[in-house]
């Protein structure tokens, strides 16, 4: 339910805000947003959506155990203002609030490889001055994220209570998930084993999640899938995400596929920003994180597909059949090429 400018300034006063203009933003799919102009500057409120994120004081918790890591370290990152009653967030009858800072700089959503490589050096900053904060600490706010064989065993279940025009329609990209399930849960089998290193995970490592400013300054946003896993995850969904030649949805399918070109450039700036700072399997397993990642999201729609659209907004009745034949698609492409892109990874370390 939309709030009023009465409810809104009231949240406001809680964290010792008088607005002159409350603007509502229209970016972002999750949180309600609003731009909150003073006197003398600029605020971002948000309402958390506890449908999607059921621990909104988790995620607070960690946002804040993070940031301030980093703002010990040097580095720019979000700033949370208290609110009366010392935390930083508000609870009340209208939802869960927190309010932040608004950082000044841009953010882009086409995935060039020149924004790529500036995104990729702040991910890569981002885990460097992380290397000795301890991710245990952290809460698993949205249990297994990217624990791949519990997404595996999500689609198997949902197989198995699907209508039967919807497994039809399925059936291809049903084998295909079938044909990489165990290569795919690889890496949760060497976190699991201690062969990994559990780390600050961001969980979303989009371009248009970095801020980057006129003086060079740029800021990891989104911190509210922080949580601890692999550093795999966050370079495996940025390569996902950035690097593939078709968008999430795009009908040609075989089109899919990773361009050397933006693998490149996230690689070189995000070793650039980890300085060193990963181990021989990290080292090993880059590009097969863009593999896990792709596969896995694949996985994700399809099973969503399959239980009738009830996680991810859909448009027209067979997008996430799309999306799902799309990202196998492209974690097939990788697959393939791994040999190839292992070679180029080995040149940048």
């Amino acid at each position: 339910m939309a709030l009023t400018d009465f409810e809104l300034k009231e949240i406001l006063t809680s964290f010792g805000i008088t607005p002159v203009a409350i603007t509502p933003c229209s970016i972002g799919l999750i949180n309600a947003t609003y731009f909150v102009d003073t006197s003398d500057r600029r605020y971002v409120l948000q309402r958390i959506n506890t449908a999607v994120f059921s621990d909104p004081r988790g995620v607070m918790d960690n946002i804040a155990s993070v940031t301030a890591h980093l703002r010990e370290k040097g580095i720019s990152t979000l700033t949370f203002l208290p609110a009366d009653d010392g935390n930083c967030y508000l609870e009340n009858e209208h939802g869960f609030f927190r309010l932040s800072l608004c950082l000044d700089g841009k953010t882009y959503n086409e995935a060039t490889p020149e924004l790529l490589e500036k995104a990729a050096e702040a991910f890569g900053e981002f885990q460097y001055a992380l290397t000795d904060f301890d991710a245990s600490l952290l809460k698993e706010t949205i249990p297994d994220f990217h624990n791949t064989p519990v997404r595996t065993e999500a689609l198997w279940e949902a197989v198995a209570i699907a209508p039967n025009e919807r497994i039809a329609a399925a059936v291809d990209a049903i084998q295909q998930a079938k044909q990489f399930s165990s290569q795919a849960s690889y890496i949760m089998s060497l976190l699991s084993r201690g062969d990994l290193p559990l780390r600050v995970v961001h969980n979303d490592t989009k371009v248009n999640n970095v801020l980057l400013a006129e003086d060079g300054t740029a800021t990891v946003l989104d911190l509210d899938t922080v949580m601890p896993g692999s550093l795999l995850f966050d370079f495996g969904d940025a390569i996902r995400s950035g690097a593939s030649t078709k968008p999430e949805g795009d009908g040609d399918i075989e089109g899919f596929a990773i361009d050397k070109e933006r693998y490149e450039a996230f690689l070189r700036g995000f070793l650039k920003g980890i300085r060193g700072a990963l181990t021989p399997n990290e080292q090993k397993l880059l590009p097969f994180g863009a593999f896990v990642l792709a596969y896995e999201l694949g996985v994700r729609f399809l099973t969503d597909y399959l239980r009738g659209d009830v996680y991810f907004r859909t448009s027209y009745p067979e997008e996430n059949l799309i999306r799902a034949k799309g990202q196998l698609a492209l974690a097939k492409n990788i697959f393939f090429r791994l040999d190839e892109l292992s070679a180029l990874t080995k040149k940048y370390i």
